[in-house]
């Protein structure tokens, strides 16, 4: 689990408008630089109408992104949306999804 300090605040969220997103087959990821790392999880209500699924795929964000984060080296302000297939897809394949967009996005350094 990501801890409190290292997500972001809802003003923090409002500057994600500027930023780039990224695409993958379970998340997708809307990111701009800053100077210290911080992350979000979003689920929409549409992909997941009741709030109890909503919190477990938003939790299984959060723990899935623990490995690749540890990895990034460029720091950013970023939101993971998870898409509704996040629900029912197998662990690693989350964390792979994670880590390919984090990649695409060019985190991980050359």
């Amino acid at each position: 689990m990501i801890k409190k300090r290292d997500r972001l605040t809802a003003k923090d969220i409002q500057a994600l408008s500027l930023g780039k997103s990224v695409f993958g087959t379970l998340v997708s990821f809307r990111y701009v630089g800053a100077e210290k790392t911080k992350i979000a999880a979003a689920v929409a209500k549409k992909g997941a109408p009741r709030a109890v699924d909503r919190n477990r795929i938003r939790r299984r964000v959060y723990a899935a992104a623990v490995k690749p984060l540890s990895r990034v080296s460029v720091p950013f302000h970023g939101m993971i949306m998870a898409k509704k297939e996040a629900a029912t897809a197998p662990f690693d394949r989350l964390v792979s999804d994670i880590e390919t967009v984090f990649s695409r996005a060019g985190l991980f350094g050359r």
